[in-house]
């Protein structure tokens, strides 16, 4: 079904060609997940080349494709494609122009045009990413059991939560828990933060940063299954909270809630993003709130669509993605709350089931 939905759009006139260069392209297509691989599609054939360290993995992976094994030391890889481009009398070549550098594809366009005697060039963008959007429902299996992984492990962290903490030590064993509980790996670096740092979206866990009384704790994570990932964040407040912590902590929640009640086939990111907005621009803390809402998520971390103001993009059947509003005060703290979710044909499905109400631990 993939690679069909590639040639009916690539293959739109006959003896044309198409490369892949990206890992997540090559891996949403092939089902191969090493390195070293390069994909090449003509009319009648796939091939996926690689070299001896990933051979034998991308014949019982890419069943697809003719794998072919380059001798590194003997030929070039753009040497290899314009043996195949001309066995497949190909005169039109596509290409992820957004994949490659331009001294790199230089170089291979300038081997090929030589070898292979083609002379029709053109750069292709995003032309898988689109059709990543929408996912296939074991795909989505796979986001829901990442999703599943990362609250346990949260749960299985929170009770550790104690005064005088680092925000290293804590985050060091929500990574633990999640391998524990079946990750492949972390779906991205942990922000786990505290205090005043909470106001920093993608800040970094300190060693030296200890949990104090009244802090904010935010922690935003996630956890991989088959490659797809997961991403949540939760924001706790320690011992005791303050009015103004309750109050935009709520601000959050409702601004994130109006958005989910929103989401229905057919309806632009852009206004999702405006109904999360009126939200916090209505409180006293609007100039404080994040600029997006949200991204697309599965092989990355972040992928189409982003959710934001200039986010044409109509929502499909199958479209999983983040809301995740948030409010950041600079040397005061912050507050985001994120889930990932997906538009069924039951309607919208939350991935992730952590608690949303308001936790002093």
């Amino acid at each position: 079904m993939k690679l069909n939905r590639l040639r009916q759009q690539v293959f739109t006139q006959s003896q044309s060609a198409m490369i892949i260069f990206s890992d997540i392209n090559i891996t949403y297509l092939s089902g191969f997940t090493g390195h070293a691989a390069t994909l090449v599609f003509t009319e009648h054939n796939n091939y996926l080349l690689t070299d001896y360290r990933y051979v034998e993995q991308a014949e019982k992976q890419a069943t697809e494709f003719t794998v072919i094994c380059r001798d590194r030391a003997n030929q070039s890889l753009a040497s290899l494609i314009a043996e195949l481009l001309l066995k497949d009398n190909c005169q039109q070549v596509n290409f992820e122009s957004d994949h490659i550098s331009v001294e790199q594809w230089q170089q291979i366009q300038a081997e090929i045009q030589q070898q292979a005697n083609i002379s029709e060039f053109i750069g292709k963008t995003g032309i898988v990413e689109t059709f990543r959007m929408v996912k296939s429902q074991d795909e989505i299996d796979s986001i829901r059991q990442a999703a599943k992984i990362a609250d346990q492990a949260l749960a299985n962290i929170l009770p550790l939560v104690k005064e005088g903490i680092s925000e290293r030590e804590l985050s060091n064993e929500l990574e633990y828990q999640m391998a524990k509980l079946g990750s492949e790996e972390l779906s991205f670096a942990t922000i786990l933060l505290f205090g005043a740092r909470a106001a920093m979206p993608h800040g970094i866990p300190s060693a030296s940063v200890k949990l104090k009384r009244g802090d904010f704790i935010l922690v935003d994570f996630g956890a991989v299954v088959n490659g797809y990932r997961s991403d949540m964040t939760r924001t706790f407040i320690f011992a005791e909270a303050d009015e103004k912590q309750k109050s935009i902590y709520q601000t959050v929640k409702d601004s994130q809630q109006a958005a989910l009640d929103a989401i229905k086939e057919g309806i632009e990111g852009k206004a999702l993003q405006k109904i999360a907005d009126d939200i916090l621009i209505a409180s006293e803390y609007g100039k404080y709130r994040g600029e997006g809402l949200g991204h697309g998520v599965g092989l990355q971390l972040h992928e189409w669509p982003f959710i934001g103001p200039h986010c044409d993009y109509k929502m499909e059947l199958g479209c999983v993605f983040t809301v995740e509003p948030g409010i950041y005060i600079p040397d005061w703290g912050g507050v985001r709350i994120e889930d990932d979710v997906v538009l069924t044909e039951n309607g919208l499905e939350i991935l992730n089931e952590s608690p949303k109400e308001l936790i002093i631990l």
